[in-house]
């Protein structure tokens, strides 16, 4: 968001109405930073509302939408009711950036399924206050679209950016392929190691160092009780596979740069939801990764990764074909960062939604 909001800050004025415990991060002083919706609860909305009093109309507000970012477990109706007030009542031009829709039924027990139905009616009064909706993956229209209730709302796609901006340190890079990739080979992996992932991460690893030469450096927060995990259960692999715990944005670009391939398996498939993987394709590596029913068309049409089927064998196979063909992996690692700047890269957000009436 703040890459978004320094961005529109250059062609309009923007503020940022946030809870008083969120940071937004570094931004330029051209963004105006609030705090006035304190916990998001009555009170902020009377303060806010005040607040924007000081603005002529049309006032035009975009929600960034994830129900668990407004606390309340998730199921903060009265902030829906908010928003849809703003619309009716005061006229202002509400805007929906939805990121993430709703919880599903029947995969918790019965408190997330409460959690989901609650989500669907707070759509359903965001969807009564919207003029636009801007998605992150093409097929949330199908989702959100008969919460509608028959109202005519236009759903536009609008890619979300990685948030890892390109360091470019060359001295640094040597310095970390020179420790992790002794063999000239290093396979990188970036992520939060939850489930499902982790599993899946644990019958991989094994199958693809042990069919080449290489090493494997995993990134991220987890990825040390990760690597400690794997080990115990795979002692030979000690040697081969690095683990760096959390990292400054700058410090994980250098790791990302470093990587020959990154392998990133996914249990619902690769999307333009995926940060782990959207790092990695702006920094240009080539990614093995895989398909399932969410994944758009582009990821096969532009060849910008490599999908593979997801099994041991699989995986290991894509890696090791990479491994022998240096010409594929420049042609892979080209074809993601070029598939990064058509669509992904911050400028074509800010610009998409700034030129939008």
């Amino acid at each position: 968001m703040s890459l978004l909001a320094e961005g529109l800050s250059e062609t309009a004025e923007v503020h940022v109405w946030e809870p008083e415990k969120t940071d937004l991060g570094a931004c330029s002083p051209a963004v105006n930073i609030h705090k006035t919706l304190g916990r998001i609860w009555l009170a902020g909305f009377l303060r806010t509302g005040r607040a924007l009093r000081n603005f002529s109309q049309p006032r035009r507000l975009l929600v960034y939408w994830v129900p668990h970012a407004y606390g309340y477990k998730s199921m903060n109706l009265p902030f829906c009711v908010w928003v849809w007030w703003r619309s009716a009542w005061h006229k202002d031009r509400v805007e929906l950036m939805v990121q993430e829709c709703f919880l599903a039924f029947r995969e918790g027990g019965w408190r997330q399924d409460a959690a989901a139905l609650v989500h669907r009616l707070m759509t359903v009064i965001l969807l009564r206050a919207a003029q636009h909706v801007w998605i992150a993956l093409t097929g949330y229209e199908a989702m959100l679209r008969p919460f509608a209730l028959g109202r005519p709302v236009t759903f536009s796609w609008l890619p979300v950016p990685s948030n890892v901006e390109v360091a470019d340190d060359p001295a640094a890079v040597a310095c970390i392929r020179s420790q992790m990739a002794p063999s000239g080979f290093l396979i990188g992996h970036f992520g939060t190691f939850g489930w499902p992932i982790t599993d899946l991460l644990e019958s991989l690893a094994p199958q693809i160092l042990g069919g080449l030469e290489g090493s494997m450096v995993v990134l991220g927060s987890g990825s040390q009780e990760f690597r400690e995990r794997l080990v115990r259960q795979h002692a030979e692999l000690a040697g081969r596979i690095f683990a760096t715990g959390y990292l400054s944005d700058a410090a994980l670009s250098g790791y990302l740069s470093a990587c020959d391939v990154m392998i990133q398996p996914y249990p619902d498939g690769i999307t333009a939801r995926r940060g782990s993987s959207l790092a990695a394709l702006a920094h240009g590596r080539p990614i093995v990764t895989n398909a399932a029913g969410p994944t758009e068309p582009l990821w096969k049409e532009s060849g910008a990764v490599v999908l593979a089927p997801l099994t041991p064998q699989g995986f290991a196979e894509a890696v090791r074909r990479l491994q022998q063909d240096s010409f594929e992996r420049q042609r892979v690692g080209a074809a993601a960062r070029e598939i990064y700047q058509r669509y992904f890269k911050p400028s074509h957000m800010v610009a998409t939604i700034a030129q939008h009436k």
